[in-house]
């Protein structure tokens, strides 16, 4: 059986129960994206019986479907996708996905599924997409850290903390008083972002249930970054940041941003440190780990679908070979990668 849903508010309790795992796809947060960045959305449940099986959340806008190339051509799509540009999918699916599979190819038009692992669909292309970095936390210390890193990795972190002495840190009690002046800093990376996907209100940031640390420099935020404390798969999420690129690198800002992330983590005892899906050099000398991630994408019409098949490869993201080998007793990050796949 399957159920659709306009509004987050209205879903039933087992989605909750079944999206458990994955902090974005609570219905409380669902309702909130609603209210900050409504972009259609739609959720749509598949029941075996009485039980929840399957569901994911969607929503619709015009897109740019060549985003990994030169070109720009913007396109109406259906996003299997969370619209905050963080690297969770929105999709909850079991080992049996026909269902799922047949209710995506009978929707008109581009559907494209983000953050996919292994996962396959019949009909759908398959493709690189956008990298994460995840950091396991393996010390007790940030000492233990620093000092279990080869000297080369480690000089460089000392070298931004020096550059970074006049930084002060400092958590925003309350997110409401996230100004426009800090807004503009975000806008400011956003503009700047190699890949920009979705351009999030004011309205999130001071809403959201992100932990905001400021970066002051003499009284002035130049800077800030959003955590997710994620305990239930003990993780903490880098979300956001932003920060005045005029003074970025006298201060070394975004080497430091990363830096305090680490330490937070070990400090607070996460095992996880998800660093996100940009600056893989920059996080790897970290010694977080790239791990490969897809999309699925299909069309509904025959003949634009075999287009899409045979030319994937040009739309996929180009994954980027890293060599690093942080920690003196490790082997070399890349091997943690895994194999590159396309279908």
């Amino acid at each position: 059986m399957y159920k659709r849903y306009e509004h987050a508010k209205d879903l039933p309790p087992e989605w909750d129960k079944l999206c458990e795992k994955n902090i974005y796809m609570s219905s409380t947060f669902l309702d909130f994206m609603e209210k900050v960045n409504p972009c259609n959305q739609s959720y749509h449940l598949f029941y075996r019986g009485d039980e929840l099986y399957s569901c994911f959340m969607m929503f619709e806008r015009r897109f740019n479907l060549f985003i990994f190339t030169k070109y720009r051509i913007q396109l109406p799509m259906k996003f299997i996708y969370l619209p905050l540009s963080v690297s969770h999918p929105s999709i909850v699916w079991s080992e049996d996905k026909t269902e799922v599979g047949n209710t995506l190819r009978r929707m008109k038009g581009i559907k494209i599924l983000i953050n996919i692992d292994k996962e396959e669909l019949k009909g759908f292309s398959k493709g690189h997409y956008l990298p994460i970095c995840i950091l396991e936390n393996q010390w007790s210390t940030w000492e233990e850290y620093i000092g279990s890193m080869r000297a080369s990795y480690r000089r460089r972190i000392h070298q931004a903390l020096e550059k970074g002495q006049k930084i002060d840190y400092c958590i925003l009690e309350n997110n409401q008083d996230f100004t426009d002046e800090m807004y503009g800093l975000y806008v400011q990376v956003f503009d700047h972002s190699e890949y920009s996907l979705e351009k999030l209100t004011a309205a999130f940031f001071r809403n959201t249930i992100a932990k905001t640390i400021l970066l002051n420099i003499d009284g002035k935020t130049e800077a800030f970054l959003q955590l997710i404390e994620d305990r239930q798969n003990d993780m903490l999420i880098f979300e956001f940041c932003g920060y005045n690129y005029a003074i970025a690198h006298e201060y070394d800002i975004y080497y430091n941003m990363l830096a305090y992330i680490a330490r937070y983590a070990i400090d607070h005892n996460f095992r996880y440190v998800q660093f996100g899906q940009t600056a893989y050099d920059a996080k790897m000398k970290f010694g977080a780990k790239m791990f490969y991630n897809y999309y699925l994408l299909n069309h509904s019409n025959r003949f634009l679908n075999f287009l899409i098949k045979k030319y994937n490869h040009f739309l996929q993201y180009k994954v980027k070979d890293y060599h690093f080998n942080v920690f003196k007793d490790g082997v070399d990050i890349e091997d943690h990668a895994g194999k590159a796949q396309t279908t």
